[in-house]
């Protein structure tokens, strides 16, 4: 059976077809958007960046010569974390298992070194691990809700922040020590963490306030297991 054109039209298409092409541009390192199986504009974009990358016509159409050309890519090779990424993963690790007293208090130690204790604290979680672990302070100089002489406590802040830094990688496959901006529902991003280990399907991170069955304010520091579906997108912090 030929396999369909694929290319934006009103109604989009969608599709397993659409969703494989999806996941192939993501771990090619080219960012299609939600991994929805729609082929809407952000998916085009990512087609004909990987087709002016892979010599093909870049026209946003995935047709047999794009197909064969996705089929035949290699990813690039992950890049080496960078160090502050490492020390503060290091120090993100020291912290499992680690919950809130008392339960569901949102009190933590955490929260103490931040000056802000007994609120949601994902955010101060990953501030203090990049202050106390790698000695570097998190969107300093930003201006933002969230931002102290600490770090900061507002995920979409960080998120702004990253970008604006020039740190911001999108959904593309992470490195350890990248952070990880989470959006569960498509609204601002809810939930941070840093980025352990990756692996074909998806990555593990290190998170605060997280647990399995609330991944957002779980009052713990757990080892979770996530995929690029699950992130707006990975920011990797430089000197």
């Amino acid at each position: 059976m030929t396999a369909r054109l694929l290319l934006v039209t009103s109604p989009l298409l969608s599709g397993p077809d659409v969703l494989a092409v999806q996941k192939r541009l993501a771990a090619l390192g080219f960012d299609p958007g939600p991994l929805d199986g729609r082929y809407g504009p952000a998916t085009e974009r990512a087609v004909r960046a990987f087709q002016h990358a892979a010599g093909v016509p870049a026209d946003g159409v995935v047709g047999p010569q794009t197909r064969a050309a996705l089929a035949k890519a290699k990813p690039a090779p992950h890049p080496e974390p960078d160090p502050l990424g490492r020390r503060a993963l290091a120090e993100a690790r020291r912290w499992l298992g680690t919950r809130e007293d008392p339960p569901g208090s949102n009190r933590t130690r955490f929260g103490q070194w931040f000056g802000l204790d007994g609120v949601p604290w994902c955010n101060i979680f990953v501030s203090y691990c990049f202050a106390v672990g790698a000695g570097y302070t998190l969107a300093s100089g930003y201006h933002g809700a969230g931002c102290t002489a600490r770090g900061c406590s507002y995920v979409p802040t960080t998120e702004a922040w990253l970008r604006a830094a020039g740190f911001w990688r999108g959904r593309t496959p992470p490195s350890a020590g990248d952070i990880a901006i989470y959006n569960w529902d498509g609204g601002p991003p809810d939930h941070i963490g840093i980025v352990e280990a990756v692996d074909g399907a998806g990555f593990t991170a290190i998170e605060g306030n997280t647990a399995v069955g609330n991944d957002s304010n779980g009052g713990e520091v757990m080892r979770r297991r996530r995929t690029l579906a699950d992130v707006d997108g990975f920011g990797r912090v430089s000197p």
